[in-house]
């Protein structure tokens, strides 16, 4: 299979599905929802694009040269469409989520939001210490390029999400358990290939470790982003209300 025919098959397919009960649905936040998949897609692709190219002009990664149309830097054009989709994929799935688990937007400050940014914090530095061992090397890398992303937004609304758990889990294990299975059937098919140099060796059948947590943290990303962007509408509207009031 082609990277592009595996683009296609394993994320054309079910956003298409997922777009058309969009589509039908009457669910609350739609507008804001849509906001807020395409910045997170814009931001994706800006802050991934040169972390992706490291890893590809490095050998952490390599690719099928057979298998692309192109590249762009060090990186297949379909690397750059990945993340543009892995995006709207799981941001659908966190709106469609919506019609099973009601997102509340009020929220009090809890001891978990501390417990867990400390815990982003802790990775972020692991993260840092994994570069120097080149066993290490790829997790170090998704660690401290994740963690800077997960801080920030924890600091901007962690209690909201605290507050929203199960939708949160449920929007991010869903998503991560369909990439785990599509990262490994890629593998498999030797659409790419993961350095067994630069990894720690420890696999979930064929998916090496560092693919698992990757496709989990990008979740993370997208699921505490759209959170934020749904639960703090209220305080995003008063800001630009305000930016409107003294620029115009």
């Amino acid at each position: 299979m082609t990277y592009l025919g595996f683009l296609c098959v394993f994320l054309g397919i079910p956003i298409g599905i997922m777009a058309g009960l969009v589509y039908r649905s009457r669910l609350p936040h739609k507008k804001t929802t849509v906001w807020g998949i395409t910045t997170l897609t814009a931001l994706a692709v800006l802050y991934t694009t040169p972390w992706d190219n490291y890893l590809v002009a490095n050998e952490v990664w390599w690719y099928g040269k057979d298998r692309v149309l192109g590249v762009i830097g060090h990186v297949p054009i379909e690397e750059y469409m990945f993340f543009v989709l892995q995006t709207v994929l799981t941001g659908i799935w966190c709106y469609l989520l919506q019609s099973r688990i009601k997102l509340v937007k009020t929220a009090n400050n809890t001891i978990l939001k501390k417990w867990v940014g400390a815990l982003y914090g802790a990775l972020f530095i692991f993260g840092l210490a994994c570069l120097t061992q080149n066993n290490y090397l790829y997790l170090g890398l998704i660690l401290s390029w994740a963690m800077p992303i997960l801080i920030f937004q924890w600091f901007m609304g962690g209690q909201y999400i605290v507050k929203n758990y199960k939708f949160f889990i449920v929007s991010v294990l869903v998503p991560s358990f369909y990439l785990w299975f599509a990262d490994a059937f890629a593998i498999w098919d030797n659409i790419w290939t993961i350095s067994e140099r630069f990894t720690v060796g420890v696999s979930i059948g064929n998916l090496p470790i560092e693919e698992a947590i990757f496709f989990f943290v990008t979740n993370l990303m997208v699921a505490q982003g759209l959170i934020l962007f749904i639960t703090m509408e209220e305080e995003v509207q008063t800001v630009l209300a305000l930016k409107r009031k003294w620029f115009n």
